[in-house]
């Protein structure tokens, strides 16, 4: 009887012991939560669509002729990165923080965060989702002398930002993540 228990209990003990391995293996291979991806897409959509109709909408200011007649364009030769962060919160659900980085392609400068500082980053949380625009604008219209009521005496900002650049194209990187 005695040999009899023992074995018993040898049996369950390994039967507990493959309960618990195959329920870990189990765990290990059922998928991981999409609550994040859906967050991370549905940013991506906002994000791109408010560089897009940034793009396609016309400037309110009175501009010179022939000057590009969209609000991203002139947002970026002016530098009005408040107006475009306030654009850009309208279109945003309220917990959601960015950054903006321009690029020429080799190069990336920060410009402006979602709080209207345009000094340095937010620190960023996962998930992170990233927008891009691309731009093509001719170095004639940073100029200051062509468009002063438009390009601070100091000059365009965009333009200290790549010097030596005589390119025409930038990337407008949207980097947004929720808080």
């Amino acid at each position: 009887m005695d040999d009899k228990g023992q074995m018993m209990v040898i049996e369950s003990v390994i039967f507990t012991i493959t309960i618990l391995v195959a329920l870990i293996f189990l765990y290990q291979l059922s998928p991981t939560s999409t609550v994040s991806n859906v967050y991370k897409n549905d940013l991506k959509i906002k994000g791109d669509d408010a560089l897009r109709s940034l793009y396609n909408d016309q400037v309110k200011a009175d501009t010179p002729k022939n000057f590009p007649k969209n609000n991203l364009i002139f947002y970026l030769i002016a530098d009005n990165y408040e107006s475009l962060v306030l654009y850009l919160k309208s279109k945003f659900p309220s917990n959601t923080m960015f950054n903006i980085y321009i690029s020429n392609g080799t190069k990336k400068a920060f410009w402006c965060s979602s709080t209207q500082n345009n000094e340095t980053p937010l620190p960023v949380k996962e998930p992170v989702t990233i927008s891009h625009y691309i731009l093509s604008i001719h170095p004639y219209f940073l100029d200051v002398d062509n468009f002063p009521g438009i390009i601070d005496n100091n000059g365009c900002e965009l333009t200290k930002k790549f010097p030596g650049y005589t390119g025409s194209t930038y990337d407008v990187i949207l980097e947004m993540f929720y808080t």
